[in-house]
Order: C-alpha cells, then structure tokens, then sequence
C-alpha cells in the first residue's frame, strides 16, 4: 500500500477545515496542517481537529506568519515538504489550502496515482498569462517593502506610500547594477500553479534544494508561484515528467494539470456556491480530483 501525505496551508474557517479531514481520512493517507500563525489555535482547537479523523496520522503545525506575496508562503510550504519527507516516503505529496475539497473518494484518487508514480502535477499557464502577470518583474528586482503593502490591515494611503518607496527601491537598483547582476545569475524561472501533487523523488530534490530556494526568491514577489517548477523543471529527470504540460488559457473546459479546477475565469479565484454544482460535476468530469474555492458559509 503506497501512503499519500495531504498538506495543508489554512487561516481559520475551522468548521470546513475540520470537513475537509473527515474527507481525508483514510488509513492511506497522513495529513500535514500547517495554520498560518497570525490565526490564534487554542487546545481545543487542536482537539477538535483530531476528532474530525479515525483512520489517518494528523500533524498540526502552526509556527510561520504567512504574509501575501512574500516569502512566507514558500516557507510554509517547504515546511510541510520536509516535515512530511522526514515522517516517511510517500506516493504523493498533495499541497491544497483549507478552501479546497476532493471530488473523488479516496479509492479513486489513490488508484489514479497508482497509475502515474512517475508523474508530476503542475498547472502551466500560456505565454500570454506568463507576459500578463510580469512575472520576471517579479525576481529581478528584490522587494524590500512587499511585507508592508501586501499586508492587511493598512490603509490605502499606506499601502500607496510602501508602493511608492518600492518603485524607488527599483530605480535604485537598476542604476546600481543589481538588477542586472541577478538577471545574468538566475536560471530560467518557470511560472506553475502553487498547489501540486508531487511525488517522492520530487519532493525530496526540492527539499535538497532548500537553499538554493531561499537565496533566489527571499526578496521574490508572489515566488510561491515560482519556486517549484523553477527548481523541477530546470532539471531533466523532471523537465519531462508533468503529466499534462499543455499549457492552459484559464478557460472552463481545460484540463489544469495540478487537477484542481479553479475559477480563474470568475473571479481570482471564485469561490462556489451551492448554484454551482453542475460547473463542479463537469470539472470532475474533466478529469480534475480537487477543487476549490469552497465556504460552507456559502
């Protein structure tokens, strides 16, 4: 029997986090649960967690701040990545958020990793989305001050200040060189989905990867978007391992290769509601396992 290691990343919403285990729990699985440190966990919290399951091992972690767009994000998930590598060696590796659901049993999931060990699970975007959302912006320049504007909390008008010291952080950059000193020392970044399914021998190259990873994308905006398949992707055992690299034009009737089906297209992303059954059936039906966003407040 090949385990399946579950991660992951959540605020609060405890009530659908605990659903979304009792969906999860599955003598195949151990799940990995890493709950972003600005939310308060309590004791019974924690109690009420480990009540959701009967079958399956559940890990609470609950010690990183995640701030948008920052490198928090990639340290949360590499957090899950080690944790979950050092506890054992699993099939797969799937990285999901506390807003998401199977639209499969687990006897279904299970058996169609089965069938793909060898495969990894990315959502590539088209060119066009790669242009759009800027990303060599993004890791050529080093962002100093995206922990203050992409924070919550902040007016408008301070939000507007630390976009303003940023621009000027960059100009200062390039004239200094910097920008184009990291440009001729990066290898080429890819562009992915940030929630995957990955399998052992990838989880455990990116986790041997961990300092690399910090020293190119510490100062990265939005890098959890970057990281994964920049390191897997750059290499050749993987490079051809993604089981659908066609790239994808956030369209409702493409195939995304993490086998999410997420609304781009609505919304970034929308969040279902219960008039949205028959756009989720047909998701599933495309192929995909896992959705989201979900709420059961909606």
């Amino acid at each position: 029997m090949t385990k399946h290691a579950y991660l992951i990343i959540t605020d609060n919403k405890f009530e659908q986090l605990g659903f979304l285990l009792t969906l999860l729990d599955d003598s195949r699985n151990d799940i990995y649960l890493l709950i972003d440190k600005k939310t308060p966990l309590t004791q019974q919290d924690k109690q009420q967690l480990h009540a959701c399951i009967e079958k399956t091992t559940l890990l609470i972690l609950h010690d990183i701040k995640i701030t948008w767009g920052t490198y928090s994000q990639i340290a949360a998930e590499m957090e899950l990545f080690e944790t979950a590598s050092k506890h054992g060696k699993y099939g797969y590796y799937h990285l999901i958020s506390g807003q998401d659901l199977p639209l499969r049993n687990q006897d279904y999931i299970h058996n169609f990793f089965d069938q793909h060990p060898d495969m990894i699970f990315l959502t590539i975007p088209c060119q066009e989305i790669y242009q759009k959302v800027r990303i060599p912006e993004r890791v050529l320049h080093e962002h100093y001050f995206i922990r203050f504007y992409g924070r919550s909390g902040l007016n408008k008008y301070a939000k507007k200040f630390f976009r303003i010291l940023e621009r000027i952080n960059f100009g200062i950059q390039k004239i200094t060189g910097v920008t184009k000193r990291r440009k001729a020392s990066l290898p080429p970044i890819k562009y992915a989905s940030n929630w995957v399914s990955l399998n052992d021998a990838a989880v455990r190259y990116l986790v041997s990867q961990k300092d690399f990873i910090y020293r190119t994308f510490r100062h990265a905006f939005l890098c959890d978007e970057l990281f994964v398949p920049t390191v897997l992707l750059n290499n050749a055992k993987f490079k051809d391992t993604v089981y659908h690299p066609q790239p994808v034009h956030d369209l409702p009737d493409e195939l995304q290769g993490n086998l999410r089906y997420i609304d781009w297209w609505d919304g970034s992303p929308y969040t279902w509601t219960s008039d949205d059954w028959d756009k989720v059936e047909y998701g599933r039906d495309l192929g995909h396992l896992f959705s989201r966003k979900f709420d059961l407040e909606i």
